[in-house]
């Protein structure tokens, strides 16, 4: 496990379907300009007193007016995994319930827990909100034609791991 970072974001790789996955919502950044037009996975900031799931199902409402059923987490293999904080430190752990689990590094040092999700309603229109300049239904064997953001490219590939072994 690699050393601790701060603040806990969360994201999904929102599929077509969690039991047979054919396509996934990928987004792409709006800013800042370096990471414009890169695609990520979609979510946000874990706010103080939310829990991850939680934050996360808020997140996806508020960037994309979409409503998700949360599948399985997709956890960081051992050598990529940052700890959570420990307890006593900022941010502090009763302000973060269940922010304890190993997550994924990525960009300025945040710590990234990652769910598999499938829209709630089949035929929902995700909208792309101010932190993306676009959303799209990526078939699966293009999703590597993508220009992923360097950090979401070891999450992806465990993405399709475990939704492979799920179907």
């Amino acid at each position: 496990m690699t050393a601790r970072s701060s603040r806990l974001v969360v994201a999904a790789a929102v599929v077509d379907s969690l039991v047979r996955p054919t396509a996934m919502l990928c987004a792409a950044r709006s800013y800042p300009a370096e990471h414009a037009g890169q695609y990520e996975l979609p979510g946000g900031k874990v706010e103080p007193g939310e829990t991850p799931t939680r934050a996360l199902i808020r997140e996806l409402a508020e960037e994309l007016d979409l409503v998700v059923t949360l599948g399985d987490e997709v956890r960081p293999p051992h050598d990529l995994a940052v700890a959570a904080p420990p307890p006593g430190t900022a941010p502090r752990a009763q302000d973060f319930p269940d922010d304890d689990a190993p997550a994924w590094p990525v960009l300025h040092g945040y710590r990234m827990r990652v769910w598999l999700a499938e829209p709630a309603v089949p035929d929902s229109r995700p909208q792309a909100g101010a932190a993306h300049e676009s959303v799209r239904w990526v078939a699966w064997e293009e999703l590597d034609s993508l220009p992923w953001l360097p950090a979401d490219l070891p999450i992806l590939a465990a993405i399709r791991a475990a939704a492979t072994a799920a179907s």
